[in-house]
C-alpha cells in the first residue's frame, strides 16, 4: 500500500525505515509564499539529514504524482533533488508505473524533467492491461545483482512480455507519446475555461493525457471539495464518462483515457465534465 493511500485510509504504522519529504506540490505550497524557491526540494536533504540515519538507499518519486491528485512538481525540482542526492550517493528511483509509456507526452514522465535516475520502476501501461511490472537501471546498478538475488514467482510470463513488446512496438510506430501531448496540450486548454466558470475548480493541471481538476469549497482559502469531486464522478458516469478521484483529500478530478482516444472522444469528455460539474453543485 502506498504512502499515500495510506494516509487517505488512515492506516498505519508505516514500513520502518522510511521517510518522506514534503511532495512538491505548487497549489498548496506553504513554503514559498507565492514565488516558487524550490523549498520543497530542499526540503529533501532536510530528511535526509534530521529523519535518517544518513544511510539512505534510496529516493523514490513519481514524475508526477497520480495518487496524490496529478500534481506536477514545479520546474528545476527533480534537477535540485538529483544534486542533493548525488552529494549523498543516494539512488533515484522514478515510479512510471502510471506517468510511463506515453502517459505525460514522453515515453517515460522523467524526461520532462532532464534527469536521469538510475532505476525506473515500470507497470501498467508497459502490456497495456496484461499484467506486468519491470524495472530499467543503470548499468552498475543492474550488474551488481547476483543470480537468485531478484526473483518473482510469475516473472517473465511469456504472454505479457510478449504483449509489452507488441505494444511498445505500436507506442513507437503510432507516435502516441506525442499524440499524448498534443491532445494534452488541448484538454488543458479547453478544460481551463471551465475553471473561470466553476468557481469551485481550483486548478486545472496536467502533463500529456494525465490531467487532474483540484475542487476546492473557495478559491481563496482551497478548502477541499471530497463531496463535490464524488458528485461529479457520479454525473459524469451517468452521462458516459468514467473519471477518477486522487489527491490526499479526494478532490480532485482525474482524466486519464487511453492514449488512442481522439479529439472529438475529448471534446465530449469536456462537455460531460460540465454538465457534471453543473450537475453536481446543483445537487
Amino acid at each position: 500500500m502506498t504512502g499515500n493511500r495510506k494516509r487517505k485510509q488512515h492506516g498505519g504504522p508505516y514500513v520502518s525505515g522510511a521517510a518522506f519529504a514534503p511532495a512538491p506540490y505548487p497549489y498548496r505550497c506553504r513554503m514559498c509564499h507565492g514565488k516558487c524557491t524550490l523549498a520543497c526540494a530542499d526540503a529533501v536533504e532536510d530528511v535526509i539529514d534530521f529523519r535518517t540515519a544518513n544511510d539512505v538507499a534510496a529516493f523514490i518519486a513519481e514524475p508526477v504524482l497520480g495518487e496524490g491528485g496529478i500534481i506536477v512538481p514545479p520546474e528545476g525540482y527533480f534537477q535540485r533533488v538529483k544534486e542533493i542526492l548525488d552529494r549523498h550517493h543516494i539512488l533515484f528511483i522514478a515510479d512510471e508505473v502510471q506517468s510511463g509509456f506515453g502517459r505525460t507526452g514522453r515515453m517515460f514522465g522523467i524526461e520532462h524533467y532532464g534527469v536521469e535516475p538510475d532505476i525506473l520502476g515500470l507497470a501498467k501501461g508497459i502490456a497495456a492491461g496484461l499484467p506486468l511490472g519491470a524495472f530499467i537501471a543503470r548499468p552498475e546498478v543492474a550488474d551488481s545483482f547476483r543470480p537468485g538475488e531478484h526473483l518473482s514467482t510469475f516473472g517473465g510470463n511469456p504472454v505479457a512480455c510478449a504483449a509489452a513488446i507488441a505494444n511498445i512496438d505500436v507506442l513507437v510506430e503510432e507516435r502516441l507519446p506525442e499524440r499524448s501531448r498534443e491532445l494534452g496540450a488541448w484538454l488543458l486548454d479547453s478544460l481551463r475555461p471551465l475553471a473561470e466558470r466553476f468557481p469551485a475548480i481550483g486548478e486545472v493541471r496536467g502533463l500529456g493525457l494525465m490531467v487532474g481538476l483540484e475542487l476546492v469549497v473557495d478559491k481563496q482559502t482551497k478548502q477541499p471539495a471530497p463531496d463535490l469531486a464524488a458528485r461529479v464522478r457520479a454525473a459524469a458516469r451517468e452521462r458516459g464518462v468514467l473519471v477518477g478521484v486522487g489527491g490526499f483529500h479526494g478532490n480532485v478530478v482525474r482524466i486519464q483515457p487511453p492514449l488512442v482516444i481522439d479529439q472529438d472522444q475529448l471534446g465530449l469528455v469536456v462537455e460531460v465534465l460540465d454538465e457534471a460539474l453543473s450537475a453536481a453543485l446543483a445537487g
